[in-house]
């Protein structure tokens, strides 16, 4: 038990309600075996001995690749672009570099050279491309440590307090400064019969927190964020 904590625990359907990505559609691109090319990486739990089930890390590039398919991007180019990334970076998760764009057809990795200019590699074929691109929001409201790995994500783009914290709640959304799961919240306030200033009561924090929990849920839950 201590090796899966920190590193966020999601269902595939969870997975769905923060992201917005189809439950089936995540298994079929990380669940799957017995397709023609096999997962398009196996999700971090599984080495730990945890089915069906996804990190923060496998989120956030579920995410990730989400976004480039949005831009017309077909699976197959992302799943190429993934094996070059990670040998080219020497590391897993690699979708989140902050230098990836596409053109709608390729991931590109746009970097600059020592003179000044700047350099565009499509990562499917190794090729230095000249186009026109876009950069997928994959960062957006992701805080990143030292070494550029994702540590939280803030899901709300209206409220920051509200975050995605693998180390608190086994990754599921938390209020901060309390660190209190919102799920948890809207539940007492339910139990409560809507009283958020007896839930604010009854666990010790500010009427401001179960208010800003409840609409977070009831926004997730109406598919408000996920667009």
């Amino acid at each position: 038990m201590t090796a899966l904590a920190g590193i966020g625990l999601y269902s595939p359907k969870q997975a769905e309600r923060l992201i917005g990505v189809d439950a089936a559609k995540i298994r079929r691109w990380l669940l799957a075996e017995d397709g023609q090319n096999g997962p398009l990486w196996h999700p971090e739990p599984e080495a730990l001995g945890l089915e069906d089930t996804l990190s923060f890390k496998d989120l956030l590039e579920i995410r990730a690749v989400a976004q480039f398919r949005k831009h017309g991007v077909p699976l197959q180019t992302i799943r190429s672009a993934l094996a070059n990334l990670s040998e080219l970076m020497q590391r897993d998760y690699p979708l989140l570099h902050p230098q990836l764009v596409t053109d709608g057809k390729a991931v590109i990795l746009k970097a600059f050279k020592g003179n000044g200019e700047t350099a565009m590699t499509d990562l499917a074929k190794f090729q230095d491309v000249m186009t026109e691109v876009v950069a997928p929001s994959i960062k957006d409201r992701v805080t990143f440590d030292a070494s550029n790995n994702p540590v939280r994500w803030s899901p709300d783009p209206s409220d920051p307090g509200i975050v995605v914290d693998p180390k608190f709640a086994f990754g599921k959304p938390i209020v901060l400064p309390s660190h209190m799961s919102t799920i948890a919240l809207f539940k007492a306030y339910e139990a409560e019969d809507g009283d958020a200033d007896a839930v604010a009561r009854n666990l010790d924090i500010t009427v401001d927190e179960v208010i800003r929990a409840v609409n977070f849920e009831k926004r997730i839950a109406a598919g408000e964020l996920l667009h």
